[in-house]
């Protein structure tokens, strides 16, 4: 019986690696980790990875495990007063409102750093290994991730291309990073790792969107500033339409777990 990757057993991945330790900023760590979150990103991971390789491997679990330390890390600092100063994370206190700012400083920093510890434990020996460990800190760095956090802090939006931008940074990289690690961790050649790639960037702005016109009374700025809600619905269609020939393109594979999630994506309601 094929096990079930789900919100459960990616929980358990995420505790494997955590230190048995009970200081204010290791509570800070798992009240973050451990406060609703959906895991998409690891779910995404490890699927990818059965689906091109047949199976889990122990270095696809390090990854996803690293990825969720990764996202986690970046939604507290995202929250912190200096930057996006929310209150609440999905439907809690933010990390900074129940610990402090020095506390969630701290434990954003520590997720980072348990990301590192945990990859650094993987079989650096096995195919693909080394190439998914560079894509996921490359995706998640300073031409990544925390470059898109950047635009999204210190420009404007005034077209359809700058709204894009962002998105596929401050989203799209941690999504582009779930797919393109699992095909690598998973055996897939290197022709069709671009693929992977393409649809994780489509993934990631089709996200975005829907995100800002559901935010539309919450954020200062998004895809509403340059697209009409219409406009928009269009356009996180068309994106989703995109993905799916992507993935019908890569016969090898059952990728209808990738065409279920951009679905999913176009009827969520939060």
């Amino acid at each position: 019986m094929a096990t079930k990757i789900d919100v459960k057993y990616v929980d358990e991945l995420v505790k494997a690696f955590l230190p048995d330790q009970h200081d204010k900023v290791m509570q800070a760590v798992e009240y973050s980790l451990f406060s609703g979150g959906k895991r998409s990103r690891p779910i995404l991971l490890l699927a990818t990875a059965r689906a091109v390789g047949g199976r889990i491997t122990h270095n696809a679990k390090i990854l996803a495990t690293a990825l969720e330390y990764i996202h986690t890390y970046s939604l507290i600092h995202d929250d912190l007063p200096a930057m996006d100063n929310d209150d609440i994370r999905r439907g809690k206190r933010s990390c900074h409102m129940q610990f402090g700012e020095a506390s969630a400083v701290l434990a954003g920093d520590a997720l980072l750093n348990l990301a590192c510890e945990a990859v650094f434990s993987g079989n650096f020996a096995e195919n693909g290994y080394v190439e998914a460990c560079k894509t996921l800190f490359k995706m998640s760095g300073i031409t990544g991730m925390i470059y898109g956090q950047s635009l999204d802090l210190f420009t404007e939006t005034r077209s359809i291309e700058d709204a894009d931008a962002v998105a596929l940074h401050k989203t799209g990289d941690l999504i582009r990073a779930a797919l393109v690690c699992g095909a690598l961790t998973g055996g897939a050649t290197k022709a069709e790792i671009p693929v992977f790639d393409q649809i994780g960037q489509k993934f990631g702005i089709a996200y975005q969107v829907i995100d800002d016109m559901l935010d539309a009374d919450k954020i200062e700025r998004s895809y509403l500033d340059v697209l009409t809600e219409r406009e928009c619905r269009e356009y996180a269609e068309r994106l989703t339409d995109e993905i799916k020939a992507l993935c019908d393109s890569l016969t090898k594979y059952d990728l209808s777990f990738i065409k279920d999630y951009a679905d999913k994506n176009l009827s969520r309601n939060k």
